[in-house]
């Protein structure tokens, strides 16, 4: 069953850096409210920006409400999920003690480690890291699409419920 996860990037130049010969876009990501999201995440590769679309995704805007589907997989020989209008990528998450790293469909690591003593339980959740033992391995298909329906809210906004399935901010299964 897909599961959503609602974000709202905001780019940060002054998170920008390299690692090796790798150049990083830095991003600073929060919850649809305004409020910061406590993931380890402060950068893309070019890889990752066109894997979630964040070119296209943020038109030139500072910041955009982006809505992430995490589709997992039974496993790699299934078909792609169709999404109209929004690119679909086929990835594997594999965890290693309390560590989960994404990884593109040929076994190339990415640089996008989710950490079960750092990151948000709703967030791990989403990903489905919590759901896998040590070594183990979730085939998913991931879609990227912009959330045009609602502006984001001023920073440092209340948060309205979190628990409802569907509400800014919560994560749902679709």
């Amino acid at each position: 069953m897909p599961r959503t996860l609602t974000v709202l990037f905001r780019r940060d130049p002054r998170r920008d850096h390299w690692h090796d010969a790798v150049a990083y876009q830095g991003f600073q990501m929060f919850w649809p409210d305004g409020r910061a999201m406590a993931v380890g995440i402060e950068g893309f590769c070019r890889h990752g920006q066109r894997l979630l679309g964040l070119g296209r995704q943020m038109a030139g805007l500072p910041e955009r409400l982006i809505e992430l589907v995490c589709h997992p997989l039974a496993g790699v020989e299934e078909p792609l999920t169709r999404s109209p209008g929004s690119r679909v990528r086929r990835l594997f998450l594999e965890r290693s003690g309390s560590h989960g790293r994404l990884h593109f469909l040929d076994g190339t690591p990415t640089a996008i480690d989710f950490d079960l003593a750092r990151d948000e339980p709703a967030v791990l959740d989403w990903i489905g890291l919590h759901a896998l033992g040590d070594g183990q391995r979730q085939w998913l298909d991931l879609v990227a699409r912009t959330v045009e329906s609602a502006s984001p809210p001023a920073r440092g906004a209340k948060s309205h419920s979190s628990i409802e399935v569907g509400s800014p901010g919560s994560l749902h299964s679709s």
